[in-house]
């Protein structure tokens, strides 16, 4: 499927939990002992906070670099979808708890290989102009265009054609069924942009050069690399229910953490959403900023991107997994806020099938550390004293924490490790440069899927072709129970199918898992309102933000 990347008080969080039926109650105030990594992933997670209620003048929005693209299908990471989905709109929404709704259309499912998406009355562009069918077909048509070079045409691998059958109306003729394909049109593959628009932009369309047409309650005024991108509120935003209360949000890359700290705490910068954070302690201790724990979707991994040299024996690749310490992980660089993995897949992910999923997740076992052990793998393997190499970089704190996790763990089992260090701003070419991961045998990664599934992550990199499956690993029966998952409607056979090959992945180990980490939202002293969930990344975030009462 498509390319996946990457890279409170406690009042508040209850007051949270009763007006959202998806929260649960759990700041991030809760998640600093050593027990941490045994806190169950679906329980005492805030999925959104209250509604704001007061109008904001301005506020920067930190990201952990600057944005590359504003164009949807070039969305790979973190800021270019905290940007997008801040502006932008898909056909389908993921609500703050992961479940589907219709976004600017509903849909209809005739048959299994048909799917109907019907405009929404009133939809429009920040131009005024209306969404057509036509602007719906040129949008998810651009995704495979080779011309682009867009990051989602495995997205469609299934899709026979889609076509305009009315002024409002788009019909998606499937290959084969595709169970997968609406929560993927829920996320930057399904993103509508104005067809005369971009079509007059041309290059320049979503880059520092041009500009972009979206729908959404924030609406595009300018970027500029190394101040960043200014969003406005849309006065005239087509869902009259929506009023959005902050008059202009600025995404700022900000990748050094002390910066990004002291902006918090000065109120230089009122919110981000983050991940291994250092500082978390520090900052969910001051009374002029609240953290919030959401569902996380995503997963602290070591991708293996080369089965050449001493990867590419599973038995060294257990051995690492063996001998990494991911306690210390939790502890160190997550500041409590992440979950021993069983599965390559954040268990946050389980949105639908859950019975069936947390059934399965719970007879796997724990991924926990034992030394005498990996040693006898990596003396069996014969690989005493071998190197290998990993990319990484120093300017950002959770990798270069993680990858120095991986030296002690590879020096304690008789392996030896080089590093390739990059700058923050050239790490994601590790994932789209096969040129930048010459040389180098795996690197690190806080990855995710596009929607509350299990398969969205493990599709990309367990499926012969997928976006991140980098040594072209290849498992039979892993890739026949993802394409059965993929064909089945049952949920719980569905997901039975999933489990099974989550299950296998773990034999396997293409991917190491290292820890589990929830959504972080840390937001400045008086605002509230931004969804907490992972579901941030790929649907609007900020249409509630707002001062608090």
């Amino acid at each position: 499927m498509g390319a996946r990347r990457r890279i409170g008080a406690v009042t508040a969080v209850v007051a949270a939990c009763a007006l959202l039926a998806a929260a649960c109650g759990r700041s991030a105030n809760s998640a600093g002992s050593s027990t941490a990594g045994n806190i169950s992933p679906t329980k005492g997670l805030v999925a959104a906070t209250a509604a704001g209620t007061k109008t904001v003048p301005s506020l920067t929005w930190a990201v952990y670099r600057d944005v590359n693209s504003l164009d949807p299908i070039y969305a790979f990471d973190y800021p270019e979808n905290t940007a997008d989905s801040l502006m932008c709109e898909s056909l389908l929404r993921q609500a703050p708890d992961g479940s589907l709704q219709p976004g600017l259309a509903t849909v209809a499912n005739p048959s299994p290989t048909t799917m109907v998406f019907t405009l929404r009355p009133g939809v429009k562009f920040w131009d005024g102009h209306p969404v057509t069918s036509a602007d719906v077909v040129y949008s998810l048509d651009r995704n495979t265009d080779p011309k682009l070079g867009g990051f989602y045409p495995l997205v469609f691998d299934r899709v026979k054609s889609i076509a305009a059958t009315s002024s409002t109306q788009v019909t998606i003729t499937l290959k084969q069924p595709d169970y997968w394909l609406e929560g993927e049109l829920a996320s930057m593959p399904g993103i509508i942009i104005e067809k005369a628009f971009a079509q007059k932009q041309g290059k320049n369309y979503g880059t520092p050069a041009g500009s972009i047409m979206c729908t959404g309650a924030y609406m595009f005024k300018s970027w500029n690399p190394g101040v960043g991108v200014i969003a406005v509120a849309n006065p005239h935003y087509w869902q009259p229910s929506v009023h959005p209360l902050v008059d202009q949000i600025t995404i700022k890359g900000v990748p050094d953490v002390s910066s990004f700290t002291s902006g918090m705490l000065t109120g230089a910068i009122q919110g981000s959403y983050s991940f291994a954070l250092s500082t978390l302690d520090q900052l969910r201790n001051s009374s002029k900023v609240k953290v919030y724990q959401g569902p996380g979707w995503s997963t602290d991994a070591f991708i293996v991107s080369s089965f050449t040299g001493v990867l590419g024996s599973l038995q060294v690749r257990r051995a690492l997994s063996l001998a990494l310490n991911r306690q210390a992980i939790i502890n160190s660089v997550y500041r409590g806020a992440a979950l021993m993995p069983r599965w390559l897949s954040n268990p946050g992910t389980f949105g639908y099938g859950k019975s069936v999923f947390n059934a399965a997740y719970d007879s796997s076992p724990v991924l926990t550390q034992n030394i005498s052990e990996a040693k006898k793998l990596v003396q069996q393997a014969g690989a005493t004293g071998k190197t290998f190499t990993i990319g990484t970089s120093s300017q950002l704190a959770n990798i270069a924490a993680v990858t120095g996790d991986y030296q002690a763990a590879a020096q304690a089992i008789g392996l030896k490790v080089v590093l390739k260090s990059v700058s923050a701003q050239n790490y994601i070419n590790f994932f789209i440069d096969p040129k930048a991961r010459a040389g180098i045998d795996g690197f690190l990664t806080v990855n995710y899927g596009d929607y509350a599934d299990p398969a969205a992550l493990l599709s990309t990199l367990v499926l012969p072709g997928g976006s991140q499956n980098y040594t072209n690993f290849n498992n039979p029966q892993i890739t026949a129970a993802m394409e059965q998952a993929r064909s089945t409607a049952d949920l719980d056979k569905r997901a039975t199918l999933v489990a099974k090959a989550e299950k296998l992945t773990m034999q396997q180990l293409p991917w190491i898992p290292n820890v589990q980490p929830t959504s972080l939202l840390l937001l400045g002293k008086g605002l509230t309102g931004a969804v907490a969930s992972f579901a941030y990344m790929f649907a609007p975030w900020a249409d509630s933000l707002g001062g608090s009462g």
